[in-house]
């Protein structure tokens, strides 16, 4: 049945909500101390925000959601149900021997909004049948990411880099010293009896062209753009409002944007979870076996010969990220088996590497895999709730979605199995703009995947 009182806006209200995490929440909750409230007009459009705005945003959508779709019933299984409130509740209780209470407090919060946003999204959102209604506003933000990214490529980082190179020079004599503190405190300034430097890495970074858009930093563009594209790709493609010339232009016209940014995020792991997404797109498509190998060998064979040419250099140079990645993963490994059932508390992987990195290697704050991270901070139970929640869901939802190809529900999945294999790589769990959509998206998954395949009753919204 259709909802009383046009309650599609709901859904509206979620994608406003995760576009805005798109353009606002894109930093790591443990940085938050790097993220100061715009103080006019142009840093309130251009600037992140503090993390405490989008504490606000989701109680007021979470709040309204609750109100609107109060009544529902647990869509899945009970060990999916129980595992979410276990993994929560062991963070709190190694909250409770952390190393750092700042940093946890920081990360506790966090990791209750992606608790509610999941049980939110199967048991009250999962009331309406499609979400339809958030796309736009999806479409609309992640159109704005890519304009960013492209201006970012073209104009933002040039002036950037001759910025820098230019404070080099005079060792950042003419710099603000109120902005010198801060760029030291975060490690992107050192003091040297010469004078003022830019740390090496800064300088890499200023001679690179790796767009990074609204995000906190390339690899987190590439996740949300692996994320949202597909879903926002099939809205456009399937909306009603637009003629068939229209739909294939806007599709062209986002699809290429999003190509574009993902390679000039300079992204290894993005590309290829990228070309395993359009594996998938295409293997289940109904058509004859041998157009379909066809397709399939010119867009894997075409997306890895383009991998190979762009990061040539990258492998010559010794593949420098992956070494950096297996330091902070052996770290969280050794922390894991040092702290086996508590770990050192939620958001602290930084305290144990700084004692375990080798003297050479890149301070870290977050260990780059989510998963690993988990049994660092919360020990291996923590770890295991955590895992087979994520990879429990996503193999649930997919039996089901597997037949339905051409639907909301499978590009839906298609986006947070993405999201999750590139959580291995990266740390996208501690990102408000991706975590928080991630999990009210798969809560909502379960109650469309399951309500249709036992024809559960529930409301519907075709807007």
């Amino acid at each position: 049945m259709r909802p009383e009182g046009g309650g599609g806006w709901v859904t509206g209200l979620w994608g406003v909500w995760f576009g805005l995490g798109l353009l606002k929440f894109g930093n790591p909750v443990i940085m938050e101390k790097f993220v100061d409230r715009p103080s006019e007009w142009l840093e309130w459009v251009l600037s992140p925000w503090p993390v405490a705005y989008a504490y606000v945003c989701a109680g007021v959508v979470l709040g309204v959601t609750w109100v609107r779709g109060r009544g529902g019933r647990w869509p899945g299984p009970g060990w999916l149900l129980a595992l979410p409130a276990l993994w929560f509740g062991w963070q709190c209780l190694s909250a409770l021997v952390t190393v750092d209470g700042a940093l946890t407090r920081l990360t506790l919060p966090h990791f209750a909004v992606c608790v509610v946003s999941f049980y939110a999204g199967a048991v009250c959102l999962g009331r309406w049948t499609t979400l339809r209604g958030a796309w736009v506003w999806v479409t609309a933000a992640l159109l704005a990411v890519v304009l960013y990214g492209v201006d970012q490529r073209f104009r933002g980082l040039p002036e950037t880099r001759e910025f820098i190179l230019q404070h080099e020079a005079t060792h950042w004599r003419d710099f603000p010293e109120d902005e010198r503190r801060k760029w030291e405190q975060a490690g992107t300034l050192i003091r040297t009896p010469e004078g003022w430097r830019a740390h090496p890495k800064l300088l890499e970074k200023a001679q690179s062209l790796r767009i990074s858009s609204t995000l906190f930093y390339p690899n987190t563009l590439a996740a949300a753009l692996l994320l949202f594209s597909p879903v926002v790709l099939w809205a456009l493609g399937t909306t009603n409002r637009l003629t068939p010339a229209a739909r294939a232009f806007s599709v062209a016209t986002v699809g290429g944007g999003v190509v574009a940014c993902l390679y000039w995020s300079g992204s290894k792991a993005g590309w290829l979870v990228a070309l395993g997404l359009a594996f998938l797109v295409f293997w289940v498509r109904p058509w004859p076996a041998r157009v379909r190998a066809w397709v399939l060998a010119l867009v894997l064979g075409s997306g890895l010969a383009l991998f190979a040419v762009r990061y040539a250099g990258f492998f010559e140079r010794g593949a420098p990220s992956v070494a950096a990645r297996v330091d902070y993963w052996r770290a969280a490994w050794l922390t894991a088996w040092e702290h086996p059932l508590l770990g050192t508390g939620p958001g602290t992987f930084q305290r144990p590497y700084e004692q375990i990195k080798p003297p050479e290697a890149e301070m870290a704050r977050l260990a780059h895999n989510d998963y690993l991270q988990q049994a660092s901070d919360s020990g291996w139970p923590g770890a295991l709730f955590y895992t087979v929640w994520v990879v429990g869901l996503l193999v649930r939802s997919g039996r089901l979605v597997w037949r339905r190809p051409g639907r909301e529900v499978f590009y839906i999945w298609l986006g947070l199995v993405a999201w999750a294999v590139q959580s291995v790589v990266e740390f996208s769990l501690y990102i408000p703009a991706l975590a928080w959509p991630a999990f009210g998206l798969a809560g909502w998954l379960l109650a469309a995947v399951e309500n249709r395949s036992t024809g559960a009753a529930g409301r519907t919204y075709s807007g």
